[in-house]
């Protein structure tokens, strides 16, 4: 994978964990950000600056997604993606062959095609089996006819693959992967919130900003809602962005007699057991924030999509009934000013993500993988 976010990183960690649980010490399993792993530094910065950059700017990843799934014809696109990851696919190459590795699952669609082109120009020869991180979409740049297989989570999604070109006989579709973590053992609403110190009668909500924990309009929100003095218990997950935190924090301490119990914290490993202690889940339409609250129960009400795979999981659950988009803080403000005069509206909601049940794909995932490639 390459870290980016968690959307790649989430179901490399949760394939892992499968084949860990069902062949127990058989197999030697390496998650790798790849692009740092195999030594291609500049290409590695390069990517993980400009994805930061989207982030700020996501209009531009936005309609160049669009412009290059309607308008580009998806060879072209292709060709300079193959002029453009040479070199990383030489550095990918030597790395592969001296760690003799007897598989290869990427889940970040340049990682597909550095090693496809790979196995096409530097005779590499390794099973490469990709895994379409995007569980209702597929852009141009998940095709790769020289993998060996591609793993998408929907039928929407093979569908989009197979209307772009890609080999219907080369697209397997099994459930989302979820890391063990969020499917075994998982605690009560109220144990989880006595587990982490939090008021268990009040409104809940849960914030997060991803892996970058990119601010701005995340702000704006969680004043809004001090401004507002709302009575819910307001928890806000920054990931790696200190800076973040900081200004959070010096946030509540300007409204010391507020009724918002506010809750603010960094990077964190339990995040299961912080969704389950939530009502209702706010986040970017990321793929891994979205499925990982789905499959715990709660509705996620996105506030904002980078490009248009993003944008496609949104629409999903709006369609399912069990998300709103609130891009704006009043918008957000509505919805907590309801779901506090009308709890039975959330309750409806919590009805309606247990209907969707859905389910993980880990488990059937690894059994695949071995009893295809590693027998």
């Amino acid at each position: 994978m390459i870290t980016v976010g968690n959307g790649h990183k989430a179901p490399a960690d949760a394939i892992k964990s499968g084949l860990e649980r069902l062949y127990p010490n058989q197999f030697e399993i390496d998650v790798l950000d790849f692009t740092a792993a195999v030594g291609d530094l500049a290409f590695d910065k390069r990517h993980k600056d400009s994805w930061n950059w989207m982030l700020k700017y996501p209009s531009f990843a936005y309609w160049g997604q669009v412009i290059m799934d309607s308008i580009v014809p998806v060879k072209f696109t292709r060709f300079v993606q193959k002029k453009m990851l040479r070199q990383h696919a030489a550095h990918a190459t030597t790395f592969i062959k001296e760690k003799q590795y007897a598989l290869v699952v990427a889940t970040h669609f340049f990682t597909i095609q550095a090693i496809a082109l790979a196995k096409d120009e530097f005779d590499l020869k390794i099973p490469l089996v990709g895994f379409d991180a995007d569980p209702f979409d597929a852009h141009a740049m998940w095709v790769e006819p020289s993998a060996d297989e591609i793993i998408v989570a929907s039928q929407q999604a093979k569908e989009k693959l197979i209307q772009k070109t890609m080999p219907a006989n080369k697209i397997s579709v099994y459930n989302y992967p979820f890391a063990t973590q969020f499917t075994e053992n998982l605690p009560s609403q109220a144990a989880a919130r006595a587990e982490l110190n939090l008021e268990n009668t009040m409104l809940t909500i849960l914030q997060s900003a991803g892996g970058e924990g990119i601010g701005g309009q995340l702000e704006q929100s969680v004043e809004s809602v001090f401004q507002a003095n709302l009575p819910v218990q307001y928890i806000v997950i920054c990931g790696r962005n200190t800076e973040l935190l900081e200004r959070l924090e010096g946030m509540a301490a300007r409204f010391p007699n507020s009724k918002v119990r506010f809750v603010v914290k960094g990077f964190i490993e339990n995040m299961p057991t912080w969704i389950i202690a939530s009502d209702l889940i706010l986040g970017k339409a990321g793929a891994a924030s979205t499925m990982e609250a789905l499959i715990l129960g709660k509705p996620i009400f996105h506030v904002s999509y980078v490009a248009y795979n993003d944008r496609a999981n949104m629409e999903w659950c709006v369609k399912q009934g069990v998300s709103e988009f609130i891009p704006k803080p009043e918008q957000l403000l509505e919805v907590l000013q309801r779901f506090l005069k009308h709890p039975e509206q959330l309750t409806m909601l919590h009805a309606r993500v247990r209907e969707l049940n859905i389910q993980s794909g880990t488990l059937d995932i690894a059994k695949h993988l071995v009893e295809r490639y590693l027998q």
